[in-house]
């Protein structure tokens, strides 16, 4: 990472919140996906990870934009 000039986002040590999202979606993947499944290929599994993916970031109903409505 320092070769290309990328940052990480995870929190700086003693400051575990700033994550706090991202291992939510890990844990909903993982009960949504995962451990229900079994793939026949690390190509299907990156395959359907990418397809929940999508369809997590673009078509489930999104809770904030209702309670945003009232």
């Amino acid at each position: 990472m320092e070769t290309n000039r990328i940052r990480h986002s995870y929190s700086k040590k003693g400051h575990p919140y700033d994550n706090g999202r991202i291992e939510a979606f890990h844990s909903i993947l993982k009960r949504a996906l995962i451990y229900p499944n079994r793939f026949k290929s690390q190509f299907e599994l990156v395959a359907r990870i990418s397809r929940y993916i999508h369809r997590y970031n673009h078509e489930r109903i999104h809770t904030y934009e209702s309670s945003s409505a009232m």
